[in-house]
């Protein structure tokens, strides 16, 4: 039939159009395809499911905890003197915990947050603890070579004390009176080589190791209550070899001994006297210095000794 035989249209020239199919029975192109193709392929299409991540275990958040808390009071107990010893201890233990957990976390899928904050706190811990052992042994050991030096009654003295000895403008002259605490105090008199004088106040007064000084007190106090100037003023000889000599290098009675010095109410006097043993090189340019015993400021007047 007609329909059903081959034709051949000449469109334009060159160009030849075959058709085997009458206009009704050729097929429809498809439009939809490539867009199901592409909804396939595209992962942003809004009706896909993103691909979900599996979900954190608990894996090692028991051991976390427990180096967490250790670590903690690794940390509080590290300041405390001997304490810290423990607290060292606690250190290596909460590390330990803090890295297992760190393990188990990582190989299991678990939080590795409690690991690495125990494990860090852990380490800073163990550290302070080094440091205040340090810091504590050379305060202790400061503490005991001052107890040993003042043994004997004879301590190095600060370079303060030395610059104010060697400037003439802050040593007083002798009868001179100055305020110290809640007297007022006046050297009176130093004899830098009393060992007659020291023998004939006490006959069981021992000869003298170095060279007995002798120094005479007056005070007055001026204080609101009652005072005791033997116990609220400490004496002492600034040698000019830049030692520190208290009273307790020479044990001695002298003729008026401080401990006889009556308690003192507002504007009551009394008048004392203090015995040094030093050796001779000490005596050559000496001063005579006064604090007061219980005092926080390191305030003190000095006194020529000549």
């Amino acid at each position: 039939m007609i329909f059903e035989e081959s034709t051949k249209t000449l469109i334009a020239p060159g160009t030849v159009i075959h058709s085997g199919r009458s206009s009704l029975q050729r097929p429809r192109p498809c439009h939809h395809s490539k867009e199901r193709f592409m909804s396939i392929q595209t992962p942003t299409d809004p009706g896909m499911p993103f691909p979900s991540t599996a979900p954190k275990s608990t894996a090692g958040k028991g051991l976390g905890i427990a180096a967490l808390v250790i670590a903690i009071l690794a940390l509080v107990l590290c300041w405390v003197p001997i304490v810290n010893n423990v607290a060292a201890i606690l250190g290596v233990i909460a590390l330990v915990l803090g890295i297992v957990s760190l393990v188990i976390a990582l190989k299991r899928n678990g939080s590795k947050g409690l690991g690495i904050a125990s494990s860090v706190i852990a380490i800073v811990a163990i550290v302070l603890v080094f440091v205040t052992q340090s810091f504590y042994v050379k305060a202790i050991d400061e503490v005991a070579s001052g107890i040993e030096d003042a043994a004997d009654g004879q301590v190095a003295a600060p370079a303060e004390v030395v610059d104010q000895a060697e400037d003439e403008t802050q040593v007083l002259a002798l009868g001179k009176a100055a305020n110290v605490g809640e007297y007022s105090v006046n050297v009176s008199a130093v004899n830098l080589d009393a060992g007659k004088a020291i023998a004939k106040a006490n006959e069981f007064n021992e000869k003298a190791k170095g060279q007995y000084v002798l120094v005479d007190i007056s005070v007055v106090y001026n204080g609101d209550e009652e005072g005791d100037a033997w116990i609220d003023l400490n004496p002492e000889l600034v040698g000019s070899d830049a030692s520190i000599y208290d009273t307790s290098t020479a044990m001695v009675v002298p003729a008026k001994p401080a401990t006889d010095a009556p308690t003192l109410s507002k504007g009551g006097k009394a008048s004392y006297q203090v015995v040094f043993d030093v050796p001779a090189e000490a005596v050559a340019d000496a001063k005579i210095r006064v604090t007061e015993t219980m005092s926080f400021n390191d305030e003190s007047v000095l006194w020529a000794t000549k």
